[in-house]
């Protein structure tokens, strides 16, 4: 009987080194890939930070647009006049000139 006794503390004794090294094994993983989480967590709230702020900038980029375009359709003939300036006498004489000298580069004839 005392044998019996003794085998069966043996094999408990056994199991529960056995469980107590699983356990600390187990542990010891969550504890290993603790940090890798968190380390993602931090750079993703990075990109997101920069994310919201060029989103921010586009965001103010569009209304900015939107805004020109609502005071445009108020008044088409001032937008026009502006267009229209810029394409005046003068600048299409620049232009003619400018092609002049280019065709003359070009053909060798300076």
């Amino acid at each position: 009987m005392q044998q019996i006794f003794a085998v069966l503390k043996q094999a408990f004794r056994q199991s529960l080194v056995i469980l107590g090294l699983v356990s600390l094994m187990s542990v010891s993983c969550l504890l290993i890939f603790a940090t890798q989480p968190s380390m993602a967590a931090s750079k993703s709230m990075m990109q997101q930070e920069t994310m919201s702020q060029d989103t921010q900038k586009d965001v103010s980029t569009r209304e900015q647009a939107y805004e020109d375009q609502v005071q445009a359709a108020e008044n088409p003939e001032k937008v026009y006049k502006e267009n229209v300036k810029g394409t005046g006498e003068g600048v299409v004489q620049k232009a003619v000139e400018g092609a002049k000298e280019a065709v003359s580069k070009a053909t060798g004839n300076e």
